[in-house]
C-alpha cells in the first residue's frame, strides 16, 4: 500500500482518478495498521504464550530488529541523494556527511523525532522505536488486569494531543491481544458487534479513508473547528478502522485461508524490506522520469511499465535485505539475550 502510494503520488497527486485510487492504495494511512498491528505482535508472546518478560532483553531484540537494516537503507538514501557531490568530491562530501554532520545524518540515524532527510518515511520508526520502549509496562499492566488497557485506550483517546496521537495504536494492538482468545471463541460470535460485522466493516473503510475523503470532497470549516476543538487527529480514526480490521482477520476462517497464502506469507517476511527499499526506487524512478519516458510510446504505458519495475526492483531488494541483513541480526540479537543475564523479570503468574 505504502510503495503503491508513494508511486501513483509522486508525479499526479492533483489528478483525480489518483485520489480515488488512494482509498485502496491508502499508504499515508497505512501505518496506522502498521502500528496496530505491532502493539498486538509485541504483546502475543506474553499475554497468550505465557512467556516471561524479561525488559532488558526486549529492548536489545527490539533494536536488533529494527536498526541494522534501516541503517543500510539510510545509507542507501544518503548516497543517492548525495551521488553528485560525492562523484565529484568524494573524501570531502563524506567529511561534511559524516565527520561535520552538515546534512544531520547522525540525528536521522538515531531515529531523532522530527529529523528525517534523506529516509523521509523513517519518522514512522523513530514512533516504532519510542513506542517499543514503552510496551513493556503497557504489557505488564495488561499481565496483571486487562480491563486496564480499555481504560487506558480511552485515557489515550482523551488526552492524545498531551501523549501524541500514536499511543493509541499500540494500546489498541494490545487490547487485541488481551483479548484474543475471546474474540476466537464461540461467544463473540453470538455478540451484537459480530452479527453487524458488515456494517462496522463499512463504516471502519469509511474511517479508514477519511483523510482521502477529505481530500476529494472537503469536510469544510465546521468539521475543522470541531476535530481541532476535540484534538482528534485523522490517524486516531485510522486506528480504530485498523483495530476492527485486524478484528475481523482473527475471526474471518476464510480471510485467515487468504492471509496464508505462501506468496502472502513470504512478503509478509520481507515486508520491513519493502517499506525501507522502495523509496529509493520510486524517487530514482520519478527523478529519471523524462530520460526513461523516451523509451515507451506513451506516457501511460510508461507510468504502468515503471511501477511494475520499482515493485520488482524493491521485492528483491526486500529479500537481499532480510537475508543477508535482518535475519543475521535477529538470530545476532537472541544469541546475545541468550547469554545475557536477566534483567528485569515480569511473568504473567507473578505477584
Amino acid at each position: 500500500m505504502v510503495l503503491f502510494y508513494h508511486y501513483l503520488g509522486w508525479k499526479y497527486p492533483d489528478l483525480l482518478i489518483i485520489k480515488w485510487s488512494y482509498l485502496i492504495f491508502n499508504g499515508s494511512d497505512a501505518v496506522s495498521f502498521f502500528f496496530v498491528l505491532s502493539g498486538f505482535v509485541l504483546a502475543y508472546p506474553y499475554l497468550q504464550l505465557g512467556k516471561s518478560l524479561d525488559i532488558g532483553k526486549f529492548y536489545i531484540n527490539r533494536v536488533f530488529r529494527i536498526y541494522p537494516a534501516f541503517l543500510v537503507a539510510l545509507l542507501i538514501n544518503t548516497f543517492y541523494a548525495m551521488r553528485n557531490d560525492l562523484s565529484q568530491h568524494t573524501l570531502s562530501t563524506l567529511y561534511h556527511l559524516f565527520i561535520l554532520n552538515d546534512f544531520k545524518f547522525w540525528e536521522e540515524a538515531l531515529l531523532i523525532k522530527g529529523k528525517p532527510n534523506f529516509l523521509l518515511l523513517d519518522w514512522t520508526l523513530s514512533i516504532e522505536m519510542t513506542m517499543s520502549f514503552l510496551m513493556p509496562f503497557l504489557i505488564v499492566i495488561a499481565m496483571r488486569e486487562k480491563r486496564l488497557i480499555i481504560w487506558l485506550v480511552l485515557s489515550f483517546l482523551l488526552y492524545s494531543y498531551i501523549t501524541g496521537q500514536f499511543f493509541i495504536h499500540f494500546a489498541l494492538g494490545l487490547l487485541i491481544c488481551a483479548y484474543y482468545q475471546y474474540i476466537k471463541s464461540e461467544s463473540f460470535k453470538h455478540s451484537i458487534w459480530y452479527r453487524y460485522r458488515a456494517v462496522i466493516l463499512i463504516v471502519a473503510f469509511a474511517l479508514f479513508s477519511l483523510r482521502h475523503i477529505d481530500r476529494i470532497a472537503p469536510f469544510g470549516p465546521t468539521y475543522n473547528y470541531v476535530a481541532g476543538l476535540l484534538q482528534l487527529e485523522l490517524f486516531v480514526y485510522t486506528a480504530i478502522a485498523s483495530f476492527v480490521f485486524i478484528v475481523y482477520m482473527i475471526v474471518s476462517g476464510k480471510l485467515q485461508r487468504l492471509l496464508q497464502h505462501r506468496i502472502l506469507l513470504f512478503l509478509g517476511k520481507i515486508s520491513y524490506g519493502i517499506y525501507l527499499m522502495h523509496w529509493v526506487f520510486v524517487w530514482s524512478l520519478f527523478d529519471h522520469w523524462e530520460i526513461l519516458l523516451r523509451y515507451f510510446p506513451n506516457n501511460k504505458t510508461a507510468f504502468i511499465s515503471l511501477l511494475i519495475i520499482c515493485l520488482a526492483a524493491t521485492i528483491i531488494s526486500a529479500s537481499i535485505l532480510y537475508y543477508a541483513i535482518e535475519l543475521p541480526f535477529i538470530k545476532m540479537g537472541k544469541r546475545i539475550t541468550k547469554k545475557m543475564s536477566p534483567t528485569l523479570i515480569v511473568s504473567p503468574d507473578s505477584k
